[in-house]
């Protein structure tokens, strides 16, 4: 006896339809890699520059990837290395800055004479500048922001990010010397004289531009009367009453030494 299965031909059907499926959608990794091999560099770049600008940041980097990459040396080469950092700085965020940071050096070493090594210099000082934390909190990335604005103001004196960078520098510095402050009262409050002193003298020497250092010259006389160095508490205040004449802190100075003015006035330094 012959048994006989019948199979429905819409289920013979369900193979060959995924064999077909699977042929037509090609990995999508192959077929980018396909386009970019087909595409002038020019195209790659502009396309991948178009991708970023619409936030469509890992799709266009791999375009913009490929041009740095395959192009290193060419001048279209060395502008997508650049756009692929800024399409990271473009995001905003700490990876993005992170990320930023490693392009932004790696662009400078690689080509330290490019005409735009300065606005690498500035965007890698941003990307500290924008993560820079609290003044009561540590203060790394402060610091190299300082250091990179210092460094594009000194090697790069007409760049047009020379004015914003002197501004940025001038913020940067008030936050590490506001951080001192704060250690510096800390102390104070705690009867740490010595201490204090210590972080004083670092705002007195380091930071004379301080927005506040009127405070800093009162508190820091106040530090040296509590260690018993009454002339050196005056030259202190002879410095607040000289430099800050319009100083509400003037009116809680003892009155000063008529055999001393401000004309002879001398800071030994690291006081």
């Amino acid at each position: 006896m012959k048994c006989r299965f019948s199979v429905p031909f819409a289920y013979l059907l369900v193979p060959a339809a995924l064999a077909v499926a699977a042929c037509s959608s090609v990995n999508p990794a192959a077929r980018l890699t396909r386009e970019l091999l087909a595409m002038p560099k020019e195209d790659a770049y502009a396309k991948g520059d178009a991708l970023v600008a619409k936030k469509r940041y890992e799709l266009g980097r791999q375009y913009l990837r490929f041009v740095a990459e395959n192009y290193a040396n060419d001048p279209i080469g060395k502008q997508a290395a650049l756009r692929l950092a800024d399409s990271h700085f473009d995001e905003r965020n700490a990876l993005g800055y992170l990320e930023a940071q490693a392009r932004y050096r790696d662009f400078r070493s690689r080509y330290p004479s490019h005409p735009r090594s300065d606005y690498a210099l500035f965007r890698l000082a941003q990307c500290s500048d924008r993560q820079a934390e609290a003044p009561d909190r540590d203060q790394t990335n402060t610091r190299l922001a300082a250091n990179s604005y210092r460094e594009l103001l000194q090697t790069y004196a007409d760049s047009p990010y020379s004015a914003e960078a002197r501004v940025r520098l001038t913020a940067m510095r008030d936050l590490l010397a506001e951080h001192e402050y704060r250690v510096a009262k800390f102390y104070f409050k705690r009867r740490l004289y010595q201490a204090a002193k210590g972080r004083y003298d670092v705002i007195v020497g380091a930071f004379p531009d301080y927005t506040r250092l009127d405070r800093v010259l009162f508190e820091n006389g106040l530090v040296e009367k509590k260690l018993g160095r009454a002339a050196d508490a005056e030259l202190l205040w002879e410095r607040l009453r000289h430099d800050f004449p319009s100083s509400a802190l003037l009116r809680k100075l003892p009155p000063s030494n008529p055999d001393r003015s401000p004309a002879t006035l001398t800071v030994r330094p690291g006081s």
